[in-house]
């Protein structure tokens, strides 16, 4: 292995000591560099577990046949990939650094364009009055394409590795006769600090006007209407805290950042101490909303848990050598009876049964015009 500046008359920060374990010259033995490691760890294994109970409360309960549930199922799986990169502890310039590098940046962009897609569907339902059929995949063709194409880039310079106290875009290029962060500084503008500051302006913004009009036409609506509260409480409540979870978490990440780049020799401890129990904790955060959720919080109930859980384990020990699939003798959470087709999965219809002509037309219809329809859809509206 080599270390990840061989130039030994580069300036070397004690962060840089802290983690690039391959060159003993350095001092492993701080006390800051335990409290970054041990607050990182801790970090990313609540957010691991955060992801995967909430991931295992979508699958097992079916929310992933609504968008919202699909959503919310979307943004958990780069918030698994993101602490599952900072537990790597080769922090040098071998060949798995690198590969984490990149799942790491691929994670970090995957989650803000999710929220950022989150936003947008909120805009569109609530100031819009708007949902359209194949916005969806729209979405999800933007945020993995756009993810994947900006995460590439670094690799046109080799420039992922080690990079403070996880693998990430170096800020020194891996030659030995350079000790510029210059080349650094522009991947980590062009491919994060760019795309980020644009991202969160945009959900400010759009978060803005949600938020206006949530709290106009929503808000204290129950007694009057209880009809369009319900209406409320299925497709925009969900969602609606989302956007302001990454705007708060963005802020600690973003000083820090901000500061290392003013002063790149002297990294400022507090803040590098905050950056490594926030960033990894991001995932964990999405999953609490998610769970504290009110309709989510219902099938959290230890007896519900375990029933589910095992019509889910019945249902799939039907499944005859053959691939058919054994009618259950109750309703089973995996496998319906009737079994959804392709269409229902991809509109996010309704658990059972046909989609009736009314609940088709509100992709065309305004919100405001749906509303009246709660009781002959039974409150599933096609999304």
């Amino acid at each position: 292995m080599h270390p990840a500046h061989p130039n030994t008359s580069c300036n070397v920060t004690w962060l840089e000591g802290c983690f690039n374990l391959s060159n003993e010259d350095y001092n492993h033995n701080d006390s800051r560099c335990a409290a970054i490691f041990w607050s990182r760890t801790s970090s990313s294994v609540l957010s691991l577990v955060g992801c995967l109970f909430a991931a295992f409360i979508i699958i097992l309960y079916q929310k992933y046949k609504a968008l919202t549930g699909r959503l919310i199922l979307s943004l958990i799986v780069p918030s698994i990939v993101v602490p599952s990169c900072c537990l790597n502890r080769d922090i040098t310039s071998s060949p798995g650094c690198k590969i984490t590098g990149f799942f790491f940046q691929y994670g970090i962009l995957s989650q803000r364009l999710i929220v950022l897609s989150i936003s947008t569907y909120l805009y569109l339902l609530v100031i819009m009055e708007r949902r359209y059929r194949y916005l969806e995949y729209v979405f999800h063709a933007c945020i993995w394409t756009v993810a994947m194409a900006v995460s590439l880039v670094p690799f046109n310079d080799k420039l992922y590795g080690p990079a403070g106290d996880w693998c990430w875009i170096m800020d020194r290029s891996d030659d030995n006769d350079n000790c510029s962060r210059k080349k650094g500084d522009a991947y980590r503008f062009g491919c994060y600090y760019i795309p980020m500051i644009f991202i969160l302006l945009i959900e400010i913004i759009l978060y803005t006007f949600i938020v206006r009009k949530v709290r106009k036409e929503f808000v204290g609506v129950e007694a009057v209407d209880e009809e369009r509260f319900e209406w409320y409480k299925k497709y925009i409540r969900p969602l609606y805290y989302y956007p302001l979870m990454n705007i708060i978490l963005a802020i600690p990440t973003t000083a820090n950042r901000v500061q290392n780049l003013v002063n790149p020799e002297k990294p400022n401890f507090i803040l590098y101490l905050f950056h490594s129990i926030v960033f990894p904790i991001w995932g964990l955060c999405y999953s609490l909303l998610f769970l504290l959720d009110e309709d989510t919080r219902r099938l959290l109930r230890p007896l519900r848990l375990c029933r589910y859980a095992y019509r889910a384990a019945s249902s799939i020990n039907l499944r005859s050598r053959d691939g058919n699939v054994n009618e259950p003798p109750f309703p089973s959470p995996i496998f319906p009876s009737p079994v959804p087709s392709l269409s229902d999965f991809a509109v996010g219809a309704p658990l059972l049964g046909e989609h009736s002509s009314a609940q088709r037309s509100i992709y065309t219809t305004p919100v405001a015009s749906t509303v009246a329809m709660t009781s002959e859809v039974e409150g599933n509206y096609v999304e």
